[in-house]
């Protein structure tokens, strides 16, 4: 129904029923905005009316000239004709919903799973405390780390006495660390115990590294001849003095160079007369008293990297006193129990023996154990069937600085290759087999195999070798399933990778170019096709006398021949093709005359 000029409903329900021109002659009344949709109106319309309410109490829905109450004086007339008031609903001021907050989030739940994962990743798993000297009896230890999971005695001495250390495992890195502590508290001496390699220990063990650290040099001795005395035992690419140290940083050309160097000099050399103590060839940085012109790596000290190291390999972590890394052990060495053989004297036992990476962790008894060790081996240890000095130096056992992992590289899935460039016409015309030069005379077939596996699959590799010596000519050939892996090996290692020659250190990278196929490899001979002469139109057999392997009847002659091979005969209707002069000749000799006219 239709709203009198200046009436507003009484009741909510009333005003909700208004439609939309009703309820914009309403507002545009009052002087308020009439733009937006009914709820938007609507709710500017009860506002109105709240505010209104809420001013002066006058009644919405009454009409503006209502009479007023009777006169008091005279009430005795009035009451009995006067009706009672009528109670008017007048509606409450709207009450505003706060809508409560939002819930919480579905990936709250996901998020704290997360942070518990970070918590996991953070825990590097040292989860071992070593307490040296161990208290006697053990288990009086049991009782002083409440919530360990195990406590296992360390270096028992062969005669049967009591052992010098203790291993306590703890279920997380956290419980352990809080476990040095409370042990500290109480009098004992305890550290985290090392079972695992850190970043910079596995740079320091890298079995590929051609680096030797040479100690013991004097400040007379310059590069040109610590570089001439290594170049005797192999290819010497440079050497470099360590600024304020008695060290130098030697770099061989290959693994076997830097090992037969350090085998040959190391505890052994003297570039002086008068030089008190021979030189040290190790794979890192031990220094010991002998050797005193490095103090960066002493028990107790921060370490530090050597010039160029990465921000976060390990720099900064203190030094432990009692654990020491192993490196360079013999590639036959089996176990952990026969390297801890080898330090008996100082009463060593392995921690971790890691034999891809031919190295150890090693515990002590007591600092000075340690330090004796380091001193009386580091870089002089020779053991049984290895020429080859192991290196001794300190590792940090402080977790806090211990350097950040190393992110994993995702690599493309097994058989996919990423796109490289084709190889321009210089090398050839595209095949799946390839010519090589520049193989030095130490690398077999197998050798070469394995390099040119990396970039696709290969079926065959052809040395070429002297039929006298049986010595190859640094020269062969590859053979692959595709030539798609040739041009990878093009793109990849034409010319970018030089083969290790220590007899000859002039030498080149590895070039190549496409290999020339043979004219059958290439392209299967066509069969002959005969053609029909001139002017002859019955079947065409040739001379049995010339052609006598072939049998009587042509259609069996012709019936090993491919289908294609018939394409050229001249179809029914069509005009013959002359024959070529040779053709002729091969006709006339054949019938015995001259040419049919």
């Amino acid at each position: 129904p239709a709203v009198a000029m200046g009436k507003i409903p009484d009741t909510a329900a009333a005003r909700k029923a208004l439609k939309v021109a009703e309820i914009k002659a309403l507002l545009e009344e009052a002087g308020l905005a009439t733009d937006g949709t009914k709820p938007t109106l609507l709710e500017r319309l009860e506002e109105h009316v709240a505010k209104t309410d809420g001013d002066d109490g006058a009644e919405v829905a009454a009409p503006a000239a209502e009479p007023a109450p009777a006169p008091a004086a005279e009430p005795e007339a009035a009451a009995p004709e006067a009706a009672p008031e009528p109670v008017r609903d007048v509606p409450p001021p709207p009450v505003r919903e706060v809508p409560p907050p939002p819930p919480a989030p579905a990936v709250a739940k996901d998020d704290a799973k997360h942070e518990e994962d970070e918590e996991d990743e953070e825990d590097g798993g040292e989860k071992w405390v070593l307490v040296a000297p161990a208290p006697t009896p053990l288990e009086s230890l049991r009782e002083m780390c409440a919530g360990c999971v195990s406590v296992e005695p360390l270096g028992a001495p062969a005669d049967g006495a009591a052992a010098t250390m203790a291993l306590v495992e703890y279920a997380a890195e956290r419980d352990a660390i809080a476990a040095v502590a409370s042990l500290a508290a109480l009098g004992h001496e305890a550290e985290i115990a090392r079972r695992t390699l850190w970043r910079d220990d596995e740079d320091d063990a890298d079995v590929t590294s051609t680096v030797v650290r040479v100690e013991g040099v004097s400040a007379t001795i310059d590069e040109s001849i610590v570089a001439r005395v290594f170049g005797t035992y192999g290819a010497c690419v440079a050497a470099t003095r360590e600024d304020g140290t008695d060290a130098f940083a030697v770099k061989m050309a290959d693994r076997r160079g830097a090992e037969t160097a350090a085998a040959a000099l190391s505890g052994v050399y003297r570039f002086e007369e008068g030089q008190e103590f021979p030189v040290r060839v190790t794979w890192c940085p031990c220094p010991s008293k002998k050797n005193s012109g490095d103090k960066s790596s002493a028990a107790g000290e921060k370490r530090k990297r050597d010039a160029g190291g990465e921000a976060g390999s390990g720099e900064g972590a203190t030094l432990s006193a009692k654990q020491l890394l192993a490196v360079g052990l013999p590639a036959t060495t089996t176990g952990g129990e026969r390297v801890a053989g080898w330090f008996v004297a100082e009463g060593g036992a392995c921690l971790l023996f890691d034999k891809d990476r031919r190295c150890a962790i090693l515990a002590f008894p007591s600092a000075d154990a340690a330090t004796e060790a380091l001193d009386t081996h580091g870089g002089t240890l020779r053991p049984e069937g290895n020429p080859c000095p192991v290196t001794l130096r300190r590792i940090a056992c402080d977790v806090t600085a211990r350097p950040k992992r190393r992110s994993a590289v995702q690599g493309p899935p097994p058989g996919v290759w990423p796109p490289v460039p084709k190889p321009g016409p210089e090398y050839g015309e595209p095949s799946a087999k390839i010519y090589i030069g520049s193989i030095p005379q130490e690398y077999a077939e197998d050798d070469v195999r394995r390099i040119f596996e990396t970039v696709g699959e290969v079926k065959e590799i052809k040395i070429l070798r002297n039929p006298g010596d049986g010595r190859h000519k640094g020269s062969g050939f590859v053979t692959f399933s595709d030539i798609a892996a040739t041009e990878r090996a093009i793109h990849f290692i034409d010319n970018k990778y030089t083969l290790n020659a220590p007899s000859y250190p002039q030498q080149k990278p590895i070039y190549m170019k496409y290999a020339k196929l043979s004219r059958s490899a290439a392209a299967p001979q066509q069969p002959m096709v005969y053609q029909q002469p001139m002017g002859y139109h019955q079947p065409y057999y040739p001379p049995q006398q010339a052609y006598g392997h072939y049998p009587q009847h042509p259609q069996q002659a012709y019936a090993q021949y491919p289908q294609q091979a018939y394409g050229q005969y001249p179809q029914q209707g069509q005009a013959p093709q002359g024959p070529t002069h040779r053709q002729q000749q091969m006709w006339q000799q054949g019938f015995g005359g001259g040419a049919r006219q």
